[in-house]
C-alpha cells in the first residue's frame, strides 16, 4: 500500500491542495489503483516555510517543487515508480 499525504493546512489550502486532492483521486480512479493508494489529509508539513510547494508525502519522504498546475503529472509519475 503506498501511503499518500497532502497538506490540508490553510496555507497549503490557500496555494491549491484542494485541487491537487481532487487530481490524485481522478490518477487513483483513471489506473484502477483504489486497493493500492491510501490518501489522507495532514495538516502544516512546514513545506512553505521551507519554500519547497505544495507539502505532500509519499511513503513518508516529501514530494518537493509541486505546486497546483504541475501536481498532477507530479503524483502520476510519483507513484508510478512507488507501484513498480
Amino acid at each position: 500500500m503506498v501511503n499518500v499525504e497532502i497538506c490540508i493546512g490553510s496555507a497549503c489550502y490557500v496555494k491549491g491542495s484542494s485541487q491537487v486532492v481532487n487530481d490524485l483521486n481522478e490518477i487513483i480512479k483513471e489506473h484502477g489503483w483504489e486497493d493500492k493508494i491510501a490518501v489522507k489529509g495532514s495538516f502544516c508539513m512546514k513545506a512553505c516555510q521551507n519554500h519547497i510547494g505544495l507539502g505532500i508525502r509519499i511513503n513518508g519522504r516529501q514530494i518537493g517543487q509541486v505546486t497546483a498546475q504541475n501536481a498532477r503529472e507530479v503524483l502520476e509519475r510519483e507513484l508510478t515508480a512507488s507501484l513498480s
